[in-house]
């Protein structure tokens, strides 16, 4: 009877740990969508799941040499992946190796399959057929699954694209995909440093080597019972207090700062945001 309810919750530990990690992925999951492919995302994960690993297994025996034998204990993962990912640790990425579309433009870009015979130049295809066609060019970089119309949906609205002949034929306008728009990056980037710092505060409470290592200071405050006409003044109360809270902790921080040549210097930082969302997303 012990080791059935054991069992138990052996069973109700793990749903919990899942469904906990679920909520921290899916928002990385929801920005890659359209960005990113899945399998570009899980071999990310791999790759920064053996590194970390590493790291993990280093920090508890500093003298103990690391073996892929351990490594793949930890991560769950074959030696032969492993081994792949320690003979190229600085693997660079290329646009079609993270998302289909690209893997199209660079296709048609560069195989004779899909180019004039005489210049080279990538051909005006028709959009249906089984040789040197949009859909065959769309089966061998993407997939089967994936069909014709669907990625020429989505080049078109890139400008990748131009239809020709009343929509029989497609030609190819520009070779570069981006999956990220100039105007992004800089929320992005400062939307990822967001998240690698809110994740170090939930790793620090939740490992701490010692009980005397302090937490720290990790909370967020919401109400679920805010009216949809008052958004807008709820947001910019909410604003005024932050940007109030950001002036004082800068002041804070300026009177601590030591002169650039004075060491040993640490990085310190508050991180503020904040979110809504509708009575329908409420669960994610």
């Amino acid at each position: 009877m012990g080791q059935a309810l054991a069992h138990e919750q052996q069973g109700q530990d793990i749903s919990w740990l899942v469904e906990a990690m679920m909520r921290m992925i899916r928002p990385i999951v929801r920005f890659s969508i359209g960005r990113v492919s899945c399998a570009a995302l899980v071999n990310l994960v791999r790759e920064v799941y053996v590194e970390e690993a590493r790291n993990y297994l280093q920090q508890e025996n500093p003298d103990r040499k690391v073996t892929r034998s351990a490594l793949a204990l930890l991560c769950g993962m074959d030696g032969r992946a492993i081994k792949a990912f320690e003979e190229n640790p600085d693997r660079s990425y290329v646009p079609s190796d993270v998302c289909s579309e690209a893997a199209i433009l660079e296709m048609w870009n560069k195989d004779e399959d899909f180019a004039d015979s005489e210049t080279g130049q990538p051909n005006e295809l028709l959009i249906h057929g089984p040789h040197g066609t949009f859909q065959r060019l769309v089966s061998r970089a993407a997939g089967r699954a994936v069909t014709p119309q669907t990625a020429l949906e989505r080049l078109l609205e890139s400008g990748n694209v131009e239809l020709l002949d009343d929509g029989m034929k497609v030609r190819l306008v520009d070779t570069v995909y981006k999956p990220v728009k100039d105007s992004e990056k800089t929320a992005i980037e400062a939307g990822s440093l967001a998240i690698n710092r809110l994740g170090k505060s939930v790793i620090h409470n939740t490992s701490r080597v010692a009980e005397s290592d302090a937490p720290w200071l990790q909370q967020d405050r919401w109400s679920t019972r805010i009216p949809a006409d008052r958004l807008e003044e709820v947001r910019k109360s909410v604003r005024a207090v932050l940007e109030k809270h950001i002036l004082e902790v800068e002041n804070c921080m300026e009177d601590e700062e030591k002169k650039p040549s004075e060491s040993p210097e640490c990085s310190v930082g508050v991180g503020w945001y904040y979110w809504e969302s509708s009575p329908e997303q409420a669960s994610s």
